[in-house]
């Protein structure tokens, strides 16, 4: 008997969803294969549909009834805006998810400065 790869995304887990613009920040899944055999998947978590920011796609391995939590480093874009999260699950070049996390990332950039030395001249 053949089974056919599933998997199951029961949470997006993020902070504050509201980042500075460039900063490095973690976002973690919990996938679940529901079947009775092992699996490996290729994940991968972007921001907007245009991919504004990508972890990659990197490749995990969960076994028959079993989960992983996988964690996505992402470097923030440096545009203002709110990006609606995703995360897509694959297995062998085939699409088996396209998840949409219930919130948006706001990326922001606070006003700062830095002031050099004071000079008379």
């Amino acid at each position: 008997m053949m089974i056919k790869p599933q998997v199951e995304i029961e949470k997006l887990e993020m902070a504050d969803p509201t980042f500075e613009a460039g900063i490095t920040k973690t976002a973690r899944a919990r996938l679940t294969n529901p079947t009775a055999k092992q699996f490996s998947y290729t994940v991968e978590l972007y921001l907007g549909v245009t991919k504004a920011a990508t972890s990659g796609v990197v490749t995990v391995t969960i076994p028959a009834g079993g989960y992983v939590d996988v964690n996505f480093a992402i470097t923030m874009p440096a545009v203002e805006a709110s990006y609606p999260v995703f995360l897509d699950v694959g297995q062998e070049g085939s699409l088996l998810k396209h998840y949409q996390a219930t919130e948006s990332v706001t990326i922001v950039i606070t006003p700062t400065i830095e002031v050099g030395p004071i000079t008379w001249v």
